[in-house]
């Protein structure tokens, strides 16, 4: 695979407390909107429609606020390209993986996807890189680990430029830069043995990108976008929840028979259910927890033998109506960094009247299923921690 340096756009560091921020796709509008109270916070050029005035472009604001940082020495330019390590602490699990551009000629054939993208989210990304001339955000890659690779990308071998806390979760991120040629000729040699990248997170801007290129056109440096390369071992996955508004017109009673009647085996407990293993699940109905498990799954299957699979084919079309969860209203998802209490929580509202937990999905099914070019069914994965945005910025 290709990895490329870049000359960076990278916040002063006195500056940068105020310009680290989530990504624009993981904060509400209110939630960024409390970001872009700082001026010198990345949020106003990766949500700009939380500062634009009424009758603005959003994308020229963006560019406009990118502009403003630079001119005012907020963000500064490496004097010459680098690789970039970025290590990222959350309680005690720590990975760390190359920050790195990838050329967009090998999406989707060797930079490999797992989800299905939609058009207007890539042409809302497309728009904003064109606008920009940047890459504000990075696509999150991983590859199957090696050993050569587990020594170079070791943070021993960089100067540390930033160490940074986000909150909720709390997370450490740390950047550092590669000084030695050698040490990064090394990464890129071992790279090129490397037969794929998969995407885990970061579908539209990976897919965004590449039109980007295709639109441009010619040699230069929109040929390539910006990642950051994890080991696949060193990638922690949560569950990805569902919580549901009504049982279809069913009754308490009717469900559960539907359930059991559906291969699962259904138990009342006391307490919550955290799942433990595959197939496992907790359901929160009405105030009651219960314990599911499946039976009868087709493991030789890489899509079926998915809980997410199970759960949307066994229960969410056939017993609750909900065909399609992309566009379904009654269906919410809810990452698991929030935990299984706050199911409870919902569902005790009375705004949802049953949620599901479900055990994570394996990073090994998520890599089978893009290396047999299939898709996983919507909001199949969580990765956590997340990438903080305003580190690093790649710019064309």
């Amino acid at each position: 695979m290709i990895v490329r340096a870049f000359r960076a756009l990278r916040p002063d560091p006195k500056y940068v407390e105020k310009v680290q921020c989530p990504p624009y796709d993981v904060v509400t509008k209110e939630e960024a909107e409390e970001y872009a109270r700082e001026p010198y916070s990345f949020m106003r050029v990766i949500r700009p429609e939380v500062v634009a005035k009424e009758g603005e472009s959003i994308y020229e604001v963006a560019a406009r606020e990118l502009k403003r940082l630079i001119s005012e020495n907020v963000l500064v330019r490496e004097e010459k390209p680098k690789f970039y390590l970025y290590s990222q602490t959350m309680g005690k699990h720590t990975q760390t993986g190359l920050v790195a551009c990838v050329a967009a000629e090998e999406y989707p054939e060797k930079i490999k996807r797992h989800e299905l993208t939609r058009t207007d989210k890539e042409r809302e990304r497309m728009n904003h890189i064109l606008a920009t001339r940047a890459n504000t955000g990075q696509v999150f890659l991983t590859y199957r680990n090696n050993d050569e690779l587990d020594d170079l990308l070791n943070v021993n071998n960089g100067k540390l430029l930033y160490e940074v806390k986000s909150k909720n979760p709390d997370v450490i991120h740390r950047i550092y830069s590669i000084e030695d040629e050698k040490i990064a000729q090394s990464i890129v040699e071992a790279f090129q043995k490397v037969p794929a990248f998969y995407i885990a997170d970061g579908h539209h801007r990976a897919s965004a990108s590449a039109r980007v290129s295709k639109e441009l056109g010619g040699e230069g440096e929109w040929n390539y976008f910006m990642a950051t390369i994890f080991p696949h071992n060193e990638l922690q996955l949560m569950g990805y929840h569902r919580v549901i508004k009504d049982l279809n017109g069913l009754t308490e009673k009717e469900f559960l028979e539907k359930l059991q009647k559906a291969n699962f085996d259904v138990a009342e407990v006391d307490g919550v259910v955290e799942p433990k293993t595959p197939h496992h699940f907790g359901m929160y109905l009405l105030g009651r927890w219960y314990e599911l498990r499946a039976t009868k799954v087709n493991e030789k299957d890489p899509i079926e033998r998915l809980d997410v699979s199970i759960l949307q084919q066994r229960v969410l079309d056939p017993i609750l109506g909900i065909k399609n969860p992309r566009t379904d209203s009654r269906i919410d998802f809810v990452g698991g960094i929030r935990g299984i209490p706050y199911l409870e929580s919902l569902v005790d509202s009375k705004d949802y009247v049953l949620a599901f937990a479900l055990y994570p999905t394996r990073i090994e099914d998520v890599m089978e299923v893009a290396d047999s070019n299939l898709f996983m069914p919507p909001k199949s994965t969580w990765f956590e921690p997340k990438l903080q945005s305003g580190l690093l910025i790649h710019t064309f």
